[in-house]
């Protein structure tokens, strides 16, 4: 099964901006996610920064289910994911697309899915 990978990615610009001490919302929603410990708000908050376009279209890999799918977005096959972007290895905030249309959010702990059209996806 194909499943889309969505980052939110930090360009050169936006980690100059960062380190000036200047407010970056990619940033602040990255932050924002990471410290949902609970993941009990961690969709919502996908999905705000989704609908924002904080979020990048980074590759596509093929895998068996959501587990599988991390495993691989972490330490391959290689073969298994298409790149399209600079993809980091996956981790809480990264958003999961299942050929079916289901979303699921990295947690600190397993995946929350939520509702979302994975076709407003930021370029």
């Amino acid at each position: 099964m194909k499943f889309t990978v969505y980052q939110i990615s930090l360009s050169k610009a936006d980690i100059a901006a960062i380190n000036a001490g200047e407010m970056n919302t990619k940033f602040s929603a990255k932050n924002k996610m990471s410290m949902d410990f609970s993941g009990d708000r961690i969709g919502g908050l996908a999905s705000d920064a989704f609908d924002s376009g904080l979020y990048t279209h980074v590759a596509n890999i093929t895998a068996a289910d959501y587990n599988d799918c991390f495993e691989v977005g972490n330490i391959g096959p290689e073969a298994n994911i298409e790149r399209l972007e600079r993809m980091s290895s996956l981790s809480v905030g990264d958003i999961i697309v299942a050929e079916d249309g289901t979303c699921a959010v990295l947690a600190p702990v397993g995946f929350v899915a939520f509702s979302h059209n994975p076709s407003k996806a930021a370029a």
